[in-house]
């Protein structure tokens, strides 16, 4: 028995280091140490919402009675990290993600290198990351949904089903067509076509307008979970292939667009007046995350650069323009009249636009950018705005940047480019040219 029970524990010790050897081992995410002064997270904004639907009836008593309860709804979660030396004279960094994501895609790259966050840190600027209110840690409204299944419940089927919020998200090929390739052929699915890179052959000539056909994606590839490409416990059936394309570890920071479950609200300032959730909340608690800190520079990306903007309308409204520092659009809405703006609202904030190279230039970016410097060459403020495009940097490095620049494998020299900027034009010169 005894030798049994010693045999039995080699093969455990044996299995076990044939394991470790086949799992890869965790490698240093960071570039060299990273010294801090402070670092944590808190909530911000929010509102009280007593509900009778905060909770659902046991399905043991679906005719228990209903009470009234409290939840928290809007609130934003903020996490920062304050560096031990900081860059003199330059305010904190606060960074938004775009649809369907959480603060993690600025955190690190899937594949394992420092993500813009901690960047952001070494070169001396405090920086904080934001879940959008109702998106990942921030927590979405449960409530909605569970009232809408009440209805139905007490026989109103279709008032009940138009009550349940429409959840959008970005879908793995959904991103890789949006970011990365194609779907061929035309009008196939995930079950009957291909995912193609930028640069492979078959990639459409249309391309070639936006980005040319002679290189990929700046994006590390390699980087995928070998369960995934294998499938295992899967559900569904298995995509056309190839199965490492739909097994990349960038998939898994996509998150639903809970905050649909929040309510919206209007602005007779803005065409159009109604707005959404997303564009109601995160524009709200960004505008008050800037006033906690006393000042700062937001950097949007994608679905967040229209709530930039809005944030920039509610600070407007609350007499606090003077403590935005600046504001980074990121492939993203650079409309004015969309979120109640003017050009003279920037004669004093620096702004900047930013495309990658897999994205057709903004004419809107392009015009706001024009009539924020005609203002300043008109001798209104001192401000600057500049619309760069990666793409005419002639900068191989940039070649095959795509929508989502702060996970490919040219992140930090992207990240570069917005430094670069900030030291130029943050504080703005003054009219003789001193900061």
């Amino acid at each position: 028995m005894k030798h049994e029970s010693r045999r039995f524990l080699l093969l455990l010790a044996i299995a076990g280091i044939a394991s470790a050897q086949e799992t890869p081992k965790m490698k240093k995410f960071l570039t060299k140490p990273l010294v801090i002064e402070d670092q944590g997270s808190f909530f911000i904004g929010g509102v009280p919402k007593v509900t009778n639907y905060a909770t659902v009836p046991p399905a043991n008593n679906p005719n228990q009675a209903i009470v009234p309860n409290q939840i928290t709804i809007g609130q934003m979660y903020v996490q920062f990290e304050i560096p031990e030396r900081r860059k003199p004279k330059m305010p904190p960094v606060i960074m938004v993600h775009g649809s369907s994501h959480t603060a993690a895609c600025l955190e690190s790259t899937p594949d394992g290198r420092e993500g813009w966050y901690p960047y952001f840190v070494r070169k001396g600027i405090s920086t904080y990351l934001v879940d959008q209110a109702g998106r990942g840690r921030s927590g979405f409204d449960e409530s909605v949904i569970h009232e809408a299944a009440a209805m139905v419940r007490n026989g109103d089927a279709e008032k009940g089903a138009a009550a349940i919020p429409a959840f959008g998200r970005i879908t793995d090929n959904g991103a890789w067509t949006n970011w990365f390739g194609h779907l061929i052929p035309q009008g196939s699915t995930i079950l009957t076509g291909t995912l193609i890179q930028h640069g492979d052959p078959g990639d459409p000539p249309s391309d070639a307008a936006i980005h040319g056909n002679d290189y990929h994606p700046a994006y590390a590839f390699a980087a995928v979970d070998a369960n995934v490409v294998s499938r295992a416990g899967a559900i569904g059936p298995a995509p056309s292939g190839p199965n490492a394309d739909y097994a990349l570890e960038y998939y898994k920071q996509l998150v639903p667009n809970a905050e649909v479950t929040l309510p919206g609200s209007t602005c007779p300032t803005c065409d159009p007046t109604a707005i959404a959730p997303a564009n109601t909340w995160t524009p709200m608690d960004l505008a008050l995350l800037v006033e906690k800190l006393g000042g700062a520079v937001v950097a949007t990306h994608s679905q967040s650069g229209i709530m930039g903007h809005h944030m920039v309308r509610i600070l407007k409204e609350r007499g606090h323009l003077d403590l935005l520092k600046g504001l980074i659009t990121i492939e993203g809405s650079c409309s004015l009249p969309n979120s109640g703006l003017k050009p003279e609202d920037f004669d004093n904030i620096p702004y900047l636009a930013l495309k990658g190279d897999y994205t057709a230039t903004s004419e809107v970016c392009q015009t706001t950018v024009d009539a924020i410097n005609a203002r300043r060459a008109a001798g209104h403020g001192t401000a600057k705005a500049e619309y760069i495009k990666l793409d005419e940097l002639k900068n191989p490095v940039f070649n095959g940047t795509t929508h989502m620049m702060m996970l490919g494998t040219n992140n930090l020299e992207v990240a570069d480019v917005i430094l670069n900027w900030t030291d130029a034009n943050i504080p703005p010169k003054s009219k003789n040219g001193k900061k």
